[in-house]
């Protein structure tokens, strides 16, 4: 498994009368979906949002490290949001088979790839 963090210009199609990604370009070669293997929703992580600096002057630094306290804390507002699938593509004439993680960013538009696993 790979790790990435490029970006791709996907395509959507219908699939139930959701969008989902259809195909996408990464490096100069159209990919594209053959089916879509799992999908998720991520927020973003409570260091990356400043939950530390916050609570950090009113003595719950420690609570946020783990105890039951800090669960209240993040309750209130998990953050940014993105969606993700988990993807099996293929490319070229020899249908050449990966798994795909593609994250896309709704408040920007802007579609990620995150990780490439060989099949």
């Amino acid at each position: 498994m790979w790790q990435f963090d490029e970006a791709v210009e996907v395509r959507l199609g219908a699939q139930d009368g959701i969008e989902t990604p259809e195909q996408f370009l990464w490096r100069g070669r159209l990919w594209r979906v053959c089916s879509i293997e799992a999908q998720w929703v991520e927020t973003a992580a409570w260091w990356e949002r400043g939950v530390i600096g916050s609570v950090a002057g009113t003595g719950a630094a420690t609570a946020v490290a783990g105890s039951a306290g800090a669960v209240g804390l993040l309750d209130d507002d998990w953050g940014p949001q993105r969606a993700v699938y988990r993807v099996e593509a293929g490319c070229g004439r020899h249908g050449r088979r990966e798994r795909f993680d593609l994250a896309h960013d709704p408040d920007s538009g802007r579609w990620q790839l995150e990780r490439v696993t060989h099949r």
